[in-house]
């Protein structure tokens, strides 16, 4: 009797694996983790090259100490008399301002950044008031009466004086006075959120 002859099946009639198996799964989960890996490094080193805001700008010294912004801005022009450099130290110890504040005045004075300037005011209309006076960097507080009161104001080459209520003065608001060259002078009435711009001619 002869044997029955097994033949092997021939490689190309084989079945294809399934690719549904185990190993097959594990191959594309690996995969899909490469793919977020790579997607995240990417984003993050995009969000660092991305440009930055800059930052905010610093607010000076002089930025911080200046008087409050008005919603509306007088302006008079005014001729007042200097007082001579030879004065100026004698003046300034009777003018109220503090000792670094004299100091830098005359130092001011004699860099010739600084004329002085003689500025009475007064209470024009019987209202009375407290005003803040700012001049050359300094600010002054002057209650306005009936007799005038000297100021001294360091005059820099732009000549501008800054007259603001320190209150609000109502509905009549602050009517200052000043005697200039001329004599005395009535000066624009300042309500509130009003400011007065003074721009001075030395004589």
């Amino acid at each position: 009797m002869m044997r029955a002859m097994t033949q092997a099946p021939d490689p190309a009639t084989r079945p294809a694996p399934d690719e549904s198996g185990p190993g097959s799964r594990r191959a594309l989960w690996y995969g899909l983790a490469a793919g977020v890996i790579v997607a995240a490094g990417f984003s993050a080193r995009m969000a660092n090259e991305a440009p930055r805001p800059a930052p905010a700008p610093a607010v000076s010294d002089a930025t911080a100490g200046a008087m409050p912004a008005a919603a509306h801005s007088l302006t008079a022009v005014e001729q007042f008399a200097m007082v001579s450099p030879d004065n100026a130290p004698q003046a300034l110890l009777q003018s109220g301002l503090t000792p670094d504040q004299q100091a830098t005045v005359l130092a001011g004075i004699r860099r010739r950044e600084y004329r002085l300037v003689r500025m009475p005011i007064y209470d024009e209309a019987g209202t009375g008031g407290v005003v803040t006076v700012r001049s050359g960097g300094i600010a002054q507080t002057v209650p306005l009466g009936a007799q005038p009161r000297v100021v001294l104001l360091p005059i820099r080459m732009s000549g501008e004086v800054d007259i603001m209520p320190v209150a609000d003065p109502g509905p009549a608001g602050v009517a200052p006075g000043a005697i200039t060259v001329l004599g005395p002078t009535p000066l624009p009435v300042i309500h509130r959120d009003e400011m007065l711009v003074l721009n001075v001619i030395v004589q």
